[in-house]
């Protein structure tokens, strides 16, 4: 019997198979449920957000339609008081906020728009500019940015403490 070679009857190395894409380790499984609840927290706080401030973009596109009374100046005046109390009363329903008035209303303005504009500055002719009979003289331009300042800011957790 011949002798064989002992080397000749190995086989050769058996690599491993690769390794799969799929099914993902468990550890990939909880980092994308944790990246889903992510996103989804995300998109609810997000969406709520814009839900509660709503009414302020609608005011603002009210207020720049207002322009078409800056020949006006009562008629803007009495527009202008109107949307704002009807922005405030939107946003804090709670308040009665309807029945202000006069240096009542313009405190109610500056408290919660943290200014002193309403009062002191170019929004006081909101006291009666309304209701004159004749064409107040007023500064259109000011009202506008104050109205929008305003309307973008206002804050009603302090004018409970400062009442």
């Amino acid at each position: 019997m011949p002798e064989q070679d002992p080397l000749a009857q190995l086989r050769d190395i058996h690599l491993p198979e690769a390794i799969s894409v799929w099914p993902p380790a468990p550890g990939w499984w909880i980092a994308g449920v944790i990246v889903l609840l992510l996103l989804s927290i995300i998109g609810r706080l997000i969406y709520r957000s814009r839900s509660r401030n709503r009414y302020r973009t609608l005011a603002v596109k009210q207020l720049v339609r207002l322009e078409q009374y800056a020949g006006q100046p009562v008629l803007y005046l009495q527009h202008f008081n109107q949307l704002l109390k009807q922005t405030a009363i939107a946003a804090e329903p709670t308040i009665d906020i309807a029945g202000l008035s006069g240096k009542e209303w313009l405190n109610f303005l500056d408290v919660s728009g943290k200014t002193t504009q309403f009062s002191q500055g170019a929004g006081r002719i909101l006291n009666d500019g309304p209701y004159s009979p004749s064409a107040p003289e007023l500064d259109f331009q000011a009202l506008q940015h104050l109205g929008k300042d305003w309307i973008t800011r206002h804050d009603f957790r302090n004018y409970g403490s400062s009442k």
